[in-house]
């Protein structure tokens, strides 16, 4: 604004049109050159020896309440055009939210588009990963071969201490906020919405590592009226909430942590009672939306369609919370459960419908202004479709559902205000009656998490000693080493 109202002499108005045409749009160069015209007539240009301070003045404070008015309908605050007698300063127009709240105007990271404002967010990452041994994907670790020579493949490794390193940026991510204001016609609900994507889709055939394909992580609206809110989309599921640390290109599924995100319809209440909040929340989702599960033959009748959708019956799930603030900081406890149904249309030792269900909780605990704890655990069966069970679901030879427990625990130290590190142990245990020969019967993970903030940018420095036991061979163990970068905005 200093370069448009710093007096400057005879090219004062050519100055100002030039100012304006850089940062505004054709539409405020077209107004600035009337209102330059009619107040500065060419017969009575001021120069600095005949200037006169209050014609400036007046000028300057003409040009405010023209950009601010154009602020205003440009925001869509206005649904008329400015008349002529605001657009030639005869008339001040009405202070609209643009100029009297200058602090809210866009940054380079928002659009807005009358009621509407979207904010985009995102970050670039590089990891590069090493393990000493043969993990089931060199990126998207879930368990770790066993190093028993006697193991077929797909189990087994064929040997011991094979080791591998991989550097990819899949875990880059873009997103953008999306906030509509309130829709009158809906009791004045709050309408926000997200989308996020990233580079993991390696479901493309023969896809090399060059060319990561987009995938959807988010994609939701929501209403929300005061304590209420109805979310609609894709999001994460409302059980198991909290995540590890480390191993952020699968955070310890099937290692550890339930949960992961599907299409869904889910409903909250919030409610305060002084600093703290109850919260309740359920879901409805799409089964097989993450394990993508079709146990029907390929060319045989029912192949091709998921077994959670032939079952007619939606994944539920319900969660209740409690929430205070300690330390300075947020503490939060749950409880929460799932329930799901699947119905192959081939038959199974004689079954062909399949229950999955947990039931587990979560905390998030300060402890003291540098130390916090986070912990998980639960049980269930035929987990599979939310990350339990190390991916194991049903036992097709016995057509028995597998029995898994498991969760983490894990402490994070903030040292320095750029250092954190955090320490924890992690475990899915499936029944090794249930998952039978060669079947995955436990993994156990000891980690450690270094992180180093400067500003926009991370540092990490990862180590997980990971070990999958099998029934009938030996165990599979790792040691693997994570570090990235990444710079967020």
């Amino acid at each position: 604004m200093a370069s448009k109202l710093h007096p400057a002499g005879p090219g004062e108005a050519e100055d100002v049109m030039q100012t304006a045409f850089r940062s505004k749009s054709s539409v405020l160069m077209l107004v600035l050159l009337c209102g330059a015209a009619r107040a500065l007539p060419q017969a009575s240009v001021p120069t600095p020896t005949q200037g006169d301070a209050a014609e400036r003045a007046k000028l300057r404070e003409e040009l405010m309440r023209i950009e601010a008015r154009l602020e205003q309908l440009e925001r869509g605050e206005s649904g008329s055009q400015p008349t002529a007698a605001e657009t030639l300063g005869g008339v001040s127009p009405p202070p609209g939210p643009a100029a009297q709240q200058a602090s809210e105007s866009p940054t380079w990271k928002e659009l807005i588009s009358g009621p509407n404002r979207f904010r985009f967010y995102g970050s670039l990452r590089l990891d590069v990963l090493y393990d000493d041994s043969r993990p089931n994907n060199t990126q998207t670790i879930g368990w770790i071969l066993s190093e028993d020579p006697t193991a077929p493949p797909g189990i087994g490794a064929g040997d011991k201490n094979k080791e591998d390193l991989t550097i990819h940026p899949r875990l880059t991510r873009l997103g953008v906020d999306f906030d509509g204001g309130a829709i009158q016609g809906l009791n004045d609900a709050r309408l926000t919405g997200k989308v996020e994507v990233d580079f993991y889709n390696n479901g493309l055939l023969g896809q090399s590592e060059s060319r990561d394909a987009i995938r959807m992580r988010h994609a939701w609206l929501k209403l929300a009226w005061s304590e209420l809110s109805l979310l609609f989309g894709q999001t994460n599921d409302v059980i198991s909430p909290i995540f590890p640390i480390v191993n952020a290109d699968l955070v310890m599924w099937g290692a550890g942590n339930l949960g992961d995100r599907r299409p869904q319809i889910r409903g909250e209440y919030r409610r305060k009672v002084e600093e703290s909040s109850w919260i309740v929340q359920g879901e409805i989702g799409l089964t097989g939306a993450d394990d993508n599960q079709d146990l029907d033959a390929p060319n045989t009748f029912g192949a091709g369609f998921r077994d959670g959708e032939t079952s007619g019956l939606p994944t539920l799930q319900a969660r209740v919370a409690y929430a205070w603030p300690q330390r300075g900081k947020s503490a939060e406890v749950g409880i929460w459960g799932h329930r799901a149904w699947e119905k192959p249309d081939t038959k199974f030792a004689g079954e062909d419908e399949f229950d999955s269900s947990a039931v587990g909780f979560d905390a998030t605990l300060p402890i003291t202004s540098e130390l916090a704890l986070k912990a998980e655990a639960w049980s269930g069966e035929n987990v599979d479709d939310v990350r339990g069970g190390i991916f194991q679901g049903i036992n097709t030879t016995t057509g028995e559902e597998i029995e898994s427990r498991g969760g983490f625990v894990e402490l994070g130290w903030q040292a320095t205000p750029r250092y954190q590190l955090s320490a924890g142990y992690s475990r899915d245990d499936p029944d090794n009656g249930d998952v039978g020969a060669g079947g995955r019967a436990n993994n156990e993970i000891w980690y450690l998490a270094n992180r180093w903030k400067y500003d926009s940018v991370t540092i990490g420095f990862d180590y997980l000693n990971w070990t999958t036991e099998y029934v009938g061979f030996g165990d599979g163990t790792d040691n693997r080493f994570n570090a990235f970068i990444q710079y967020s905005f």
